[in-house]
């Protein structure tokens, strides 16, 4: 499983500041109403600060989010007054018999398990969770655009507050036997009195295509799924499609 940690965790709504998780959170919301979602409670598993569940929160969803990392649920509690964060793998999902209305899995967070029967495991505990016709939105990365497209190095520099900066490289290596992404990151940062820190950290997360997600899904005793291009104001999966949303009832 992976966890953010040390350097990674302490900048990590830094690293994501780009990411626009207000309009995020109003296409899951979107997805979620198009399956007649019946109320306003919300599981978000895989939290990591709390970004996403901010949003969700905003639009009128009283959410609970669950992580791995206490680092950045840390910084989720400090920043989001009135939402619960639990601290939790994933795979052993078991917040004592709580249903919710909506479970998320956002960030393709549900390739951290890596195996079968992590990704199973994952989304049995997010069913148990959820409440009679309730609606899980799982976002993962999609198979054919990460085999295509992904970058075996990549660097990338941002300024930190006070006048610091932050380096960090990915070394990216695809297990295509597997599915799974290992990326070695290497992340250093400058202090604005000239001292540094340095610290080595790597993730590994599961790709899939789609039909292998549609099976996934069904042996977690899931129904009724369907599948949109995320975060795409036109939903048709295409093959240069990076991440995939999928809808279970």
């Amino acid at each position: 499983m992976n966890t953010y940690q040390g350097l990674h965790a302490r900048f990590y709504d830094l690293i994501y500041a780009d990411k626009p998780y207000g309009a995020e959170a109003q296409f899951v919301v979107d997805q979620l109403l198009q399956a007649d979602i019946e109320g306003r409670a919300l599981l978000d598993v895989a939290c990591g600060s709390g970004r996403h569940a901010r949003e969700l929160q905003a639009l009128g969803f009283d959410v609970t989010g669950v992580d791995y990392s206490p680092d950045l649920l840390a910084m989720a509690r400090e920043r989001s007054p009135g939402i619960e964060f639990v601290e939790q793998d994933m795979r052993e999902l078991d917040l004592g018999g709580r249903c919710f209305d909506a479970v998320t899995c956002l960030f393709d967070s549900i390739g951290y398990p890596q195996t079968d029967e992590g990704v199973i495991a994952t989304l049995r505990g997010i069913r148990r969770h959820l409440a009679r016709a309730g609606v899980a939105a799982i976002e993962f990365l999609h198979a054919p655009a990460l085999l295509s497209h992904s970058s075996p190095v990549r660097v990338r520099r941002w300024e930190t507050p006070g006048g610091g900066t932050l380096l960090r490289v990915s070394e990216t290596e695809l297990d295509r036997e597997r599915n799974v992404m290992h990326v070695e990151y290497d992340v250093m940062h400058l202090a604005p009195d000239g001292t540094w820190e340095r610290e080595r950290e790597q993730q590994s997360n599961r790709f899939f295509e789609v039909d292998e997600m549609r099976d996934l899904i069904a042996r977690a005793g899931f129904s009724d799924v369907r599948f949109v291009a995320a975060y795409q104001s036109d939903e048709k999966i295409r093959t240069e499609t990076f991440h995939v949303m999928a809808v279970a009832q």
